[in-house]
């Protein structure tokens, strides 16, 4: 993958359905070179695009980042993990608690279970547990409540873009009986009403094709000020306000618009950060979204 494949694979993480004309605009290439670099990326696999629906409407309520310490090798730990159908990301970090998992459950009883598991596993020595109490901004996910109804074939198109997110809006209305421009309409309403975010995962040891950094930050005061700063800076993936040992959990892209030792200097230097512990993601063993389900009840949750 060179630095061209790697602009298409940003791109896409941000908008996982960007035609060729976009990505040629946005990286300087002809639609066609263009194109082609993403047909090679998508038939190689170094890069598949999936819609990640809401946590909310998959009935998962309890969300957190568990980061075990681990005596001897790390990678079984981390590959046992990964078999969890709860486990959206697992990652081989550096630091004392090498092997992190993020965890979505629908309910304290299960989160409890979970870390209980994890705890178990051969080789984990203890488990540093972090809940979020509020989602800012996801890797990919979408954040924040949904804002519109769901319907049956709201339920459909969710599990057709979680399989392939750039799926034509031809082959969609075929799949769910409406025509294209129906689709096209209900779609652009899902991703408004924040119900899914469709983005780009690549299949390499990197976030979206990117070395990353984990941050948590303590705060002392107020969270929200440090959450708006937090925000505004470049090349931030992912902010949660946490429960545990931090206040705040970020996940900083490293290289492309500033080095994150500058954004974290930033961080540093905001009113009311009291204390910032970091650490490099070496490899992502695991990071996936379950397909929807439709429950007994009617209501959306993840299949396992």
């Amino acid at each position: 993958m060179d630095d061209l494949d790697a602009r298409i694979v940003a791109l896409l993480a941000g908008d996982g359905r960007m035609t060729h004309r976009e990505l040629a605009q946005r990286t300087g290439l002809s639609r066609s070179a263009a194109g082609a670099r993403l047909t090679r990326l998508l038939a190689d696999e170094a890069v598949v695009v999936r819609g990640a629906v809401n946590p909310a409407l998959l009935g998962q309520r309890e969300l957190g980042y568990l980061a075990l310490a681990v005596d001897g090798p790390v990678l079984p730990v981390a590959r046992a993990a990964a078999e969890r159908t709860d486990a959206t990301l697992v990652s081989v970090t550096t630091g004392d608690r090498p092997v992190v998992v993020e965890v979505r459950e629908p309910d304290a009883a299960r989160f409890g279970a979970a870390v209980a598991e994890l705890r178990a596993l051969p080789g984990v020595r203890s488990v540093d547990t972090l809940v979020y109490a509020a989602v800012h901004r996801d890797v990919l996910g979408p954040v924040g409540p949904v804002t519109c109804e769901i319907d049956e074939i709201d339920l459909d198109l969710l599990r057709l873009l979680q399989a392939d997110g750039r799926a034509s809006y031809v082959a969609l209305a075929q799949a769910v009986g409406l025509t294209p421009a129906a689709v096209r309409r209900r779609v652009q309403r899902l991703v408004a009403a924040s119900a899914v975010r469709i983005g780009g995962l690549a299949r390499r040891t990197r976030f979206a094709g990117q070395d990353v950094t984990g941050v948590a930050v303590r705060v002392a005061g107020s969270l929200a000020p440090v959450v708006t700063a937090v925000l505004e800076l470049p090349d931030v993936l992912f902010l949660a306000a946490t429960y545990g040992r931090a206040d705040l959990l970020v996940t900083l892209a490293d290289g492309r618009s500033q080095p994150a030792l500058d954004v974290l200097e930033r961080i540093r230097a905001l009113p009311g950060v009291r204390d910032v512990e970091t650490w490099r993601h070496l490899a992502i063993v695991k990071e996936s979204y379950d397909a929807v389900t439709l429950a007994p009840d009617g209501t959306a949750e993840r299949s396992r």
